[in-house]
C-alpha cells in the first residue's frame, strides 16, 4: 500500500503539472488556426445600409467574415468625385468596430452626393469582394470657417499684393480638387522681395466683430488647411502668422506682443496639415526666437491672423493652392 500511495501522488502530481503546461501554453496572440489554416471568405461583402446621409450624422459600416484573421485594405472610392476613403486592418471579421465609415476621404478630393463603390482586398490573396452605397447627403465640417472659397475669397480678408509678374490670386476650379468645388491660388514672380502677397483676417471681421471666438486652451485648437504646391517647384513658403492682444486694449501692439507663427512648405498632392495653438513659435527671419510678449499662447485673445505667400526673390516663379482654412477645437480637422 505504501507502494501504490507513492506513485498515485506522482502521478497525481504529474497530472497538475501537465494541466498547469497546457494553460501556460494556451497562447494569448493568434490562434493555430489564424496561423496554418486555410484562407477561404465565409460571408460576402455587405454595408449596413444602401444610402446615408452624412450631414444628418449617419454613419455606414461594413460586414464580412474569412476562415482566418488576415489583412484587409477595404477601399471606398466616389464615382463623381473621385474621392477615395481606405480603411485597414487584421481581422476574421469586418464590423462597426473595424470598418465603419463616417464620411470622410483618406484621398483628395472630399466626397460628394455620388454612389460610391467598396471593394475588399486581402493582400496576398486574390480574392476580391465589392458592394456598393450610395451618399445622399456631405460630411458637414464641424469647425469655424475661415474660408472655404465656394462662394469666391471671403469679404473678411484684407489683401496686399506685390505689382510682381504673373501674379495669380484667384478662385480655381480645375481638378484635382480637395474640398468642395473650388480653392484659392496664390502664385507670382516678385523679383525684388521675399514677400509675393498677403491675405490678413482681421478680429473685427470675424462673427460681426466678436471675433475668432476660439477657446482659451492653446492645447485644444487647432489651425487646420489643405495645400499644395504646383508640381516641379519647391521655392514657395506660406507663412501663417497669429498675432495676440496680450494686455486686451483692443489693439495689437508690434515689438510688444505675442505673434506666433509656421512656415508651411507644401508638396505636390494635395495634403490636410493642422497646427495645435500650443505648439505654435516665434519666428524671425524664418528662425525660431525668443516670444515678443508675455509668451503665453492665448487663443481667445488673437487679435489678427495672416497669411503670407513667400520666396526667395531669386527663385523664380512660385505657387501654391490652399482650401478649407479653419479652426477646429479638441482635435484636429477631419475631411
Amino acid at each position: 500500500m505504501q507502494f501504490r500511495s507513492k506513485y498515485l501522488v506522482a502521478g497525481l502530481g504529474l497530472a497538475f503539472f501537465i494541466a498547469g503546461c497546457e494553460r501556460d501554453l494556451t497562447p494569448d496572440g493568434p490562434s493555430l488556426s489564424d496561423l496554418y489554416g486555410t484562407f477561404k471568405v465565409k460571408t460576402a461583402l455587405e454595408s449596413s445600409r444602401a444610402q446615408v446621409d452624412f450631414s444628418a450624422g449617419q454613419s455606414v459600416y461594413f460586414t464580412a467574415e474569412t476562415s482566418i484573421a488576415t489583412d484587409f485594405v477595404l477601399e471606398i472610392k466616389g464615382r463623381t468625385s473621385g474621392a477615395v476613403k481606405r480603411i485597414t486592418g487584421k481581422s476574421r471579421t469586418l464590423d462597426v468596430s473595424n470598418a465603419l465609415w463616417q464620411g470622410e476621404t483618406s484621398q483628395f478630393p472630399t466626397f460628394q452626393t455620388e454612389v460610391c463603390d467598396v471593394q475588399l482586398t486581402f493582400p496576398g490573396y486574390s480574392d476580391t469582394l465589392t458592394t456598393e452605397v450610395t451618399v445622399t447627403g456631405k460630411r458637414v465640417v464641424e469647425a469655424t470657417i475661415l474660408d472655404d472659397f465656394e462662394g469666391g475669397i471671403s469679404p473678411s480678408w484684407t489683401k496686399f499684393i506685390q505689382s510682381g509678374a504673373n501674379m495669380q490670386f484667384n478662385i480655381q476650379t480645375a481638378p484635382p480638387l480637395a474640398e468642395g468645388s473650388k480653392y484659392f491660388r496664390l502664385g507670382g514672380t516678385v523679383g525684388w522681395d521675399w514677400l509675393i502677397g498677403m491675405y490678413e483676417m482681421p478680429k473685427a471681421n470675424m462673427n460681426g466683430g466678436a471675433g475668432f471666438q476660439l477657446s482659451n486652451d492653446a492645447e485644444k485648437v487647432f489651425f487646420n488647411g489643405v495645400f499644395r504646391q504646383m508640381a516641379g517647384l519647391d521655392n514657395a513658403i506660406i507663412l501663417l502668422q497669429l498675432r495676440e492682444d496680450d494686455n486686451g486694449d483692443g489693439t495689437y501692439s508690434e515689438g510688444s506682443e505675442d505673434l506666433w507663427a509656421v512656415e508651411i512648405r507644401p508638396e505636390s498632392a494635395w495634403e490636410l496639415m493642422s497646427f495645435k495653438y500650443s505648439d505654435l513659435v516665434t519666428l524671425v527671419n524664418g528662425a525660431v526666437s525668443a516670444a515678443i510678449g508675455n509668451g503665453l499662447h492665448e487663443p481667445e485673445k488673437l487679435h489678427r491672423l495672416s497669411i503670407l505667400f513667400l520666396a526667395n526673390p531669386s527663385s523664380g516663379y512660385a505657387q501654391c493652392d490652399a482650401d478649407m482654412l479653419a479652426f477646429t477645437e479638441n482635435a484636429p480637422l477631419a475631411l
